[in-house]
């Protein structure tokens, strides 16, 4: 919700791209993209992503000296814990894409997976630059940001004032022609 209002978008990368591709990426207009690699989640693949993450923390006791690629498991699961607040989040990341599948995983069980994963494992590196750049996407627009945090809690009210002044305005042009 919070990068919703600041107008990061979460989309997802080409399918074939590993977890570790992930970033943001800022368009020239309002919006930029939070970029996460397609993830196939079912029974066999959560287990299968949690020992993956479990092995990262057992081998590589420091992420932060070591290289990027033994901490991309626990980087993407703690990206996607973060943005996942509600079952809502987790039907958005269905349907743009980034959870794929579904077999055996209802949004209750991913969502309650991806809370306890996350709260367990030690951010990796991608992880880490990913909220750097999230935070620099933040200061290097702050009038844009206002901008469109404005539109996205007001977009409905907006949408209303602006009908209700065309509606105003073609009843008092048809007022006008009648005399």
């Amino acid at each position: 919700m919070e990068l919703a209002e600041i107008g990061i978008e979460i989309t997802a990368t080409k399918p074939t791209a590993d977890l570790k591709e992930m970033g943001v990426n800022d368009k020239p207009l309002l919006t930029g993209e939070l970029l996460l690699a397609p993830l196939s989640l079912d029974d066999a693949n959560a287990s299968f992503l949690v020992n993956m993450a479990v092995l990262e923390l057992c081998t590589t006791p420091d992420f932060s000296v070591e290289v990027e690629e033994k901490s991309a498991v626990c980087s993407y699961l703690c990206l996607l814990g973060m943005v996942t607040d509600s079952e809502e989040d987790v039907q958005q990341l269905r349907k743009k894409g980034i959870l794929l599948g579904g077999a055996g995983l209802s949004n209750k069980d991913a969502l309650e997976l991806l809370n306890r994963v996350e709260n367990r494992l030690r951010p990796g590196t991608h992880y880490m630059r990913t909220m750097v750049l999230i935070e620099n996407y933040r200061k290097k627009r702050p009038r844009r940001i206002k901008f469109h945090k404005f539109h996205y809690n007001y977009r409905k009210a907006i949408i209303l004032t602006l009908s209700g002044i065309a509606g105003l305005a073609s009843f008092l042009g048809a007022l006008k022609s009648l005399n």
